[in-house]
């Protein structure tokens, strides 16, 4: 074998086995030569690829610009990513655009410029940046508020103390008063520092065995005796559940802090329902997800029909201070001082809303003994359903979530199509015979968010099955969704739920079942 032949063979089996996708263009930017990883990568099959140009990979803003660096690079030799590498966005076959790093090479063969380009996908990276990132911020914030905490305590104890003497030495009801309303200020004051000690987890909490659902009882009391009548109010209990550790009155508070939070998001009268129910974090990637550590927990969460948080608000809510209401309706402390006390107490505080749909926060307290009943089995695992060889298609607008969600389907068997909107995934079911199931995301911009293209897809492709998702309470989407056959998975969900989920969905032949009792979150 001729030894260029040789060192041919020996760089295409390189190519194929680097994990980084790797592109090789000639200087008009048509492609030569994609290796395998370019097409998990982008989404096209790589022989596809061969003669066309790279900017079918990129946004429109940049594919127009393309040219112009290449051309200009070619003249000038000035190169702006040649040798350098940078951050830039690629675009996937659904039309998505994703951050990656690029890497240029020039090589000259025969009188021919060929460029070689390195790219890898900075997705999971970016997020998990950007979660490091709030984590530090709140950390940060915490340990600031935890001084400022203990400076403001100790100088409303001489303020209160001080008071109090006055008090005593005062004869006229006028001044007396007085008085009454500077103690009653100051005891506010030494409320919001506690809470404020509470989030930087420096002051110490009461920790005894709870009954989480007598709490809950005793907020249920309270809570209603403050809701007017236009609200709808639900606690669904689990009953037995094991005791967690944690201090009985903050537990009630925090629930009274959540709920009232609630009333104010819907101001017109709305649903809260507040939940008790024991759940297992065994699997890597919800861990990730909620930020939690693996095991078990009972998990109270509340729920409310509310306008919703976008995602920057979402990121801010449990920070001192912050707050959406208006000047002076608000201390900005409700939701930090419930964060600082589930977190004294070992557990998580998660948050997941919809603009336009509500709002669910769910408190995690480690379970600190085993269930009450015995007989009881919460946690367990189904045994995962293999694929017949059936095609999903796959809508999702999280890159991060698209992309895990794929591999677990294709983990499982089946063959997946994606789609990052409604729109773009009605276009594919146009286009593409051989669709058996739809599982979509219900809450997506574009004119077809999840909701109205299962709509679309009842109405046109009769036979198709269909499986929502969504991080909000199952209740309440079954009465948006009760005109079409479906089923809800609810987020975050194991790989044992989605498995569950899907067998049920293949067995059934037409009417909707309810998995609210059979996957959970």
């Amino acid at each position: 074998m001729i030894d260029h032949e040789r060192d041919a063979l020996l760089l295409y089996a390189l190519l194929d086995a680097i994990p980084d996708a790797v592109l090789i263009s000639d200087a008009r930017g048509i492609i030569t030569r994609a290796n395998p990883a370019v097409g998990k990568l982008f989404g096209h099959d790589p022989a596809t690829l061969i003669g066309q140009s790279v900017n079918m990979l990129m946004p429109l803003s940049l594919a127009d610009r393309h040219d112009g660096f290449m051309q200009n690079y070619l003249e000038t030799g000035k190169a702006r990513i040649i040798g350098h590498g940078r951050v830039v966005e690629g675009l996937r076959w659904n039309g998505s655009a994703f951050p990656l790093h690029l890497s240029v090479g020039k090589a000259e063969h025969d009188g021919e410029t060929q460029f070689v380009a390195v790219l890898q996908d900075l997705t999971e990276r970016f997020a998990a940046e950007d979660a490091l990132a709030r984590s530090a911020r709140v950390d940060a914030i915490g340990q600031m508020t935890g001084g400022i905490s203990h400076d403001f305590s100790n100088i409303l104890t001489v303020i209160i103390g001080n008071l109090e003497l006055l008090q005593a030495r005062l004869s006229g009801r006028e001044d007396q008063a007085m008085v009454a309303d500077a103690l009653e200020a100051a005891a506010l004051g030494s409320e919001l520092t506690e809470g404020l000690g509470a989030f930087a987890r420096k002051s110490g909490i009461h920790s005894d065995p709870v009954d989480v659902n007598a709490a809950c009882d005793a907020a249920m009391t309270l809570i209603k005796r403050t809701f007017d009548p236009k609200y709808d109010i639900t606690f669904e209990l689990m009953d037995p559940l094991p005791v967690v550790l944690a201090d009985t009155t903050q537990l009630q508070s925090a629930l009274i802090n959540i709920a009232l939070n609630a009333r104010d998001a819907m101001p017109d009268g709305g649903k809260l329902i507040v939940r008790s129910e024991m759940v297992s974090i065994d699997d890597t990637y919800i861990a990730q997800e909620l930020h939690v550590t693996e095991g078990d927990y009972v998990r109270i969460s509340v729920t409310d029909t509310g306008r919703g948080m976008g995602p920057d608000t979402q990121q801010q809510v449990f920070e001192p201070y912050f707050t959406t209401k208006p000047v002076g309706k608000g201390s900005g402390l409700g939701l930090a001082m419930v964060y600082g006390f589930v977190r004294q107490c070992g557990g998580h505080v998660t948050i997941y809303s919809e603009v336009g749909h509500g709002t669910t926060i769910a408190l995690y307290f480690p379970i600190i003994d085993g269930p009450t009943n015995a007989d009881h089995k919460p946690f367990e695992t189904p045994a995962h359903h293999k694929a017949q060889g059936q095609t999903l298609l796959v809508v999702e607008d999280n890159p991060h979530v698209r992309k895990l969600t794929t591999a677990r389907l294709r983990d499982m068997g089946y063959q997946v199509r994606e789609a990052a909107s409604g729109d773009v995934a009605a276009e594919i079911l146009r286009q593409e015979q051989g669709i058996d199931a739809v599982f979509t995301d219900l809450v997506m911009p574009g004119e077809l968010d999840g909701l109205a293209l299962a709509r679309h897809v009842v109405a046109t492709y009769p036979t198709m099955r269909i499986l929502l998702t969504s991080g909000y309470a199952e209740d309440i989407l079954r009465r948006q969704t009760d005109d079409i056959q479906h089923q809800i998975l609810r987020k975050p969900y194991r790989q044992s739920d989605l498995a569950k989920a899907l067998s049920a969905l293949f067995e059934t032949t037409g009417a909707s079942q309810d998995l609210t009792s059979q996957v959970k979150e």
